[in-house]
């Protein structure tokens, strides 16, 4: 499904997004029970309002994507973003100027899909079923949307940017 988004549904998504703590070995995952903005969130749990929850609302041999969308499963993949701030690790320190972050992924088409806030301190967040279309990356504040970095996932599903704040 493609879809095109407007500031303000943006901006309220934004707003309300939130994220669980993190695993065991610190990297940060979408919620389960929460959307994220630009469509719902699939894969497990999540708004009634929109696409799939989990994989078995798919049916036969389809997936849910992170997004909502049921898809092969060769049409999503498990990608990371890292980051650093001013080239530095990712810390309480030197996330003091940017302590929650907006993370958006793009398409060539110009479809868009989020989290936040993303705490800028975990340095590193994971999706597990991000469709392969997205595959441009952009950290921002959260509630700014420009100012941040962004960049393009490797061969391996890994992005890697360095914060300007």
């Amino acid at each position: 499904m493609r879809r095109s988004l407007a500031a303000p549904l943006l901006a309220g998504c934004l707003a309300g997004c939130l994220i669980d703590p993190p695993s065991s070995d610190g990297t940060y995952y979408p919620p389960p029970s929460d959307s994220g903005w630009g469509s719902g969130y699939g894969g497990s749990g999540g708004d009634v309002g929109f696409g799939c929850h989990q994989d078995s609302d798919c049916g036969g041999t389809l997936v849910c994507a992170r997004d909502g969308e049921c898809l092969t499963a060769d049409s999503v993949r498990f990608i990371h973003v890292n980051w650093t701030v001013k080239t530095e690790v990712a810390s309480d320190t030197t996330c003091v100027s940017a302590p929650d972050l907006a993370i958006t992924f793009s398409d060539p088409s110009g479809d868009l899909f989020g989290f936040a806030p993303v705490p800028c301190n975990a340095g590193r967040y994971t999706v597990d079923k991000l469709p392969t279309r997205f595959t441009r990356v952009e950290l921002t504040r959260s509630g700014e949307y420009s100012g941040g970095a962004s960049g393009t996932f490797d061969t391996t599903g890994t992005a890697v940017l360095d914060l300007p704040y």
